[in-house]
């Protein structure tokens, strides 16, 4: 880690801290995802306490500065084999998905979301995952070459109105 990067701690997120993480992460998905309802809670977020707190499939990872203010976050769950376009390729019982990767606009390319999923895939590892499954969209700039720098490779694109690409990295 970089010494800028040595002022965040990088630690799951407590119940407490839950309303900044969820203000954090509409934030994020407003600025990026404009087309989508802004008032619209993601699931995983909704169910927090039962998706993430203390899981034994899922963690919630977040990074914050000095201040206690939360600069960013990523997570994993279990893969629920929901989208269409790759049912039946994964192994759901071994396969996570990599889910709320945000940084800070300020913030990006600093390598705070590359910190990130390097604590977060040995987590993963542990928890008995052996694929990391995750979609981005071609349309966020520099998403597909963080993924790939990150080690993860496409495995289908959807050439849908949201440019999605799947992708996905072994654990083990």
């Amino acid at each position: 880690m970089s010494k800028h990067l040595d002022t965040y701690v990088i630690r799951e997120i407590e119940l407490h801290e839950l309303t900044s993480v969820m203000r954090f992460v509409l934030e994020i998905i407003r600025e990026v995802f404009p087309m989508l309802d802004p008032n619209r809670i993601p699931p995983d977020m909704a169910a927090f306490q039962e998706t993430y707190y203390r899981s034994d499939t899922a963690t919630f990872l977040a990074a914050f500065d000095k201040e206690g203010t939360i600069a960013a976050t990523s997570a994993f769950l279990p893969y629920d084999d929901r989208i269409p376009e790759i049912k039946g390729k994964y192994v759901t019982r071994v396969t996570a998905e990599l889910v709320k990767c945000y940084v800070k606009p300020e913030l990006r390319h600093q390598g705070l979301g590359t910190e990130l999923v390097k604590r977060l895939l040995p987590i993963a590892r542990a928890k008995g995952y052996e694929t990391m499954y995750l979609h981005t969209h071609r349309f966020l700039p520099g998403a597909v070459p963080f993924w790939e720098r990150q080690g993860f490779q496409i495995q289908l694109e959807s050439f849908d109105s949201f440019e999605t690409v799947h992708m996905d990295k072994r654990l083990r």
